[in-house]
């Protein structure tokens, strides 16, 4: 997938194929495919998203870090992202042409001229600024194909109970990681849950991610997505890498 190595009734009546050393679970690819192609057919969303992850710290060893985000998507090309975490309270603004960042914490913002599609835009940032979306990855079209390429195993591994809700679970590995999803049992399919576990040299041990209250085809304003500069804030530049 586009950040897993930096930084988805019938279906049980088919059957693994098997390729070599790889396997892939016929199942798990056709709910993956399923949750993928109905995330790319929405007009518009909002999810709330719980966010932690270990990392080893040399003083204290492995410590955990939380982020809450608020998360808004309309079109191709209209995103709004408001996080709550250790690195304090930020605010993302994308309209099509431009991507706004502001620390409400400091009182500043970033504006950075982007592509004019949210997943080019996302892509783009990520690389050159170091700029991390919450779990950005559901929402490339070619989801099913990135976990495929970077996984020399998926399986589905049945049904299970997370907070009340009835949700598929699949799993992804290979030597570095192992990528677990679970999916709503619904007519949706919509994502509920990913944990990845880091096995090699890596500072992040375990990230996890936990999606809450979808909304879906909301009626969202294009102003919606504008930055509105507060009062006393001030402009600040950003670095490539940063």
């Amino acid at each position: 997938m586009k950040k897993f190595l930096y930084c988805l009734v019938f279906l049980g009546l088919v059957s693994p194929t098997r390729s070599q050393e790889k396997s892939y679970d016929t199942t798990a690819i056709v709910i993956l495919d399923h949750m993928s192609a109905i995330i790319g057919d929405l007009s518009s969303c909002y999810f709330r998203l719980s966010s932690e992850s270990d990392g080893y710290d040399p003083d204290f060893g492995l410590l955990t870090s939380h982020r809450v985000s608020n998360v808004w998507f309309s079109g191709p090309d209209r995103m709004l992202v408001e996080s709550w975490g250790d690195k304090g309270h930020r605010g993302y603004w994308y309209n099509g042409q431009t991507l706004t960042w502001y620390s409400f914490t400091e009182n500043n913002y970033v504006v950075i001229n982007v592509p004019d599609q949210t997943i080019v835009m996302m892509d783009s940032v990520n690389q050159i600024y170091g700029i991390d979306f919450p779990a950005a990855d559901f929402f490339y079209p070619t989801f099913t194909d990135d976990l495929i390429e970077q996984s020399d195993y998926i399986s589905y591994q049945g049904k299970t109970i997370i907070d009340g809700q009835s949700c598929f679970q699949i799993v992804a590995r290979n030597e570095k990681m192992t990528v677990q999803i679970w999916i709503t049992d619904e007519v949706l399919f919509l994502p509920l849950k990913m944990v990845i576990g880091y096995h090699g040299e890596s500072h992040i041990q375990r990230y996890e991610v936990t999606f809450l209250d979808w909304k879906i085809n909301p009626g969202l304003p294009d102003a919606l997505f504008e930055f509105a500069l507060p009062p006393g804030a001030h402009q600040v530049s950003i670095l490539p890498g940063k």
